[in-house]
């Protein structure tokens, strides 16, 4: 899979250029009103073409990182498109009432997830509601019904999600405060009556014509399937697509045992790779400690899955500018960060050492 591309026409058709009539709209999207027609805004394509395939980057380095995307849009013509982009991409959704604490109050919202499954155990094929009166089973279906249209969506999520992508931020205002406190980035399209403050990858577009959300829900959802491509490939499951998987350096160990000049060769080869192992620990500090400020060019965190512009300018606040600092974190100094940006495991989850580690020997050549 590669990122999803699209075009100029494809926005065009899709009307994803319509504003609002303008006396509705909100002055801080003026930049990014092309002009008026028909009382009408017409939002500036020239910009919403690189900001929409710079948040598809983000959602796709997201999900290769081994983040959770949740879909959010609760109003009627948003809501069956965003289930079905996030079901087809493995993602989460809330596509009805959202309901407060979402995010803020996961441990309670966890309660009510778990009292949906023991509504489904107690309904299916267990028997057990042969044992109930007609009365009881109606009751318990009609409250099963209604935590389904209400959490059948993040049910599996097993806990807050690493990013948000919304259509119509003013319908979803409470779902965006609750990621901005938990410092979740926020993915939404922004129409000329909304408020691009705060969010981390805004794209000015009509948030209201069913074929404009058709097209940025699968937009969002290919990404993320790209991103799940990306996230195997590095893990190593899907070995047999490429063309020569794990074989050469087998090869290259193979006739150790029968030829000794290739032997030499082999440990002739292997000897940088002693030398760049030593390079990360001569730049880097024997242990974890944070900088007033960077020492020399700062390194681009953003280059480490599932750190977008708006983690790295919360590590850089903290102290944390190069490769080599995420390279020396012991469990301690992990655990520090972690609770400190509301991380939720993130490092340790995403692999971040390893990361930057591969990052740093790569500039070290």
């Amino acid at each position: 899979m590669t990122l999803p591309t699209f075009t100029m026409r494809q926005l065009l058709e899709a009307g994803v250029h319509f504003g609002h009539q303008s006396h509705r709209w909100n002055p801080k999207m003026a930049s990014y009103i092309f002009g008026e027609r028909n009382n009408i805004h017409i939002l500036d394509l020239a910009q919403t073409v690189p900001m929409l395939h710079h948040m598809l980057q983000a959602v796709s380095d997201t999900v290769a990182g081994g983040g959770r995307v949740l879909f959010v849009g609760t109003k009627r013509q948003a809501s069956e498109a965003v289930a079905d982009a996030a079901r087809r991409s493995a993602q989460y959704y809330v596509n009805a009432r959202w309901l407060g604490g979402t995010l803020t109050n996961w441990k309670t919202i966890s309660h009510s997830i778990q009292r949906l499954r023991k509504l489904e155990e107690l309904l299916g094929d267990s028997g057990e509601a042969m044992a109930l009166t007609k009365k009881e089973r109606l009751k318990l279906t009609r409250e099963r019904e209604k935590l389904e249209r209400s959490l059948g969506g993040i049910k599996d999520m097993g806990g807050q999600p690493d990013m948000l992508f919304v259509i119509d931020t003013n319908k979803e205002s409470i779902a965006i405060k609750e990621a901005r406190r938990l410092g979740i980035p926020v993915a939404a399209i922004v129409d000329s009556n909304c408020d691009p403050d705060g969010i981390s990858y805004p794209v000015p577009g009509n948030d209201d014509a069913g074929r404009a959300i058709n097209f940025y829900c699968d937009m969002v959802a290919r990404a993320a399937i790209d991103g799940i491509s990306r996230g195997q490939g590095d893990m190593g499951v899907d070995v047999g697509a490429s063309e020569e998987p794990v074989i050469e350096p087998a090869l290259a160990e193979a006739p150790k045992p029968k030829d000794q000049p290739k032997a030499e060769e082999v440990v002739a080869e292997a000897k940088p790779a002693t030398e760049e192992t030593i390079v990360v620990p001569e730049v880097a500090a024997p242990t974890f400690e944070l900088l007033a400020a960077p020492r020399g060019a700062p390194d681009d965190l953003k280059k480490i899955s599932g750190v977008g512009p708006v983690l790295e300018q919360k590590l850089n606040d903290m102290g944390v500018f190069h490769y080599w600092q995420i390279v020396a974190l012991g469990e301690d100094d992990i655990q520090k960060i972690d609770e400190e940006l509301t991380l939720h495991g993130r490092i340790t989850r995403d692999g971040w050492i390893d990361q930057a580690r591969r990052l740093a020997e790569g500039e070290a050549e």
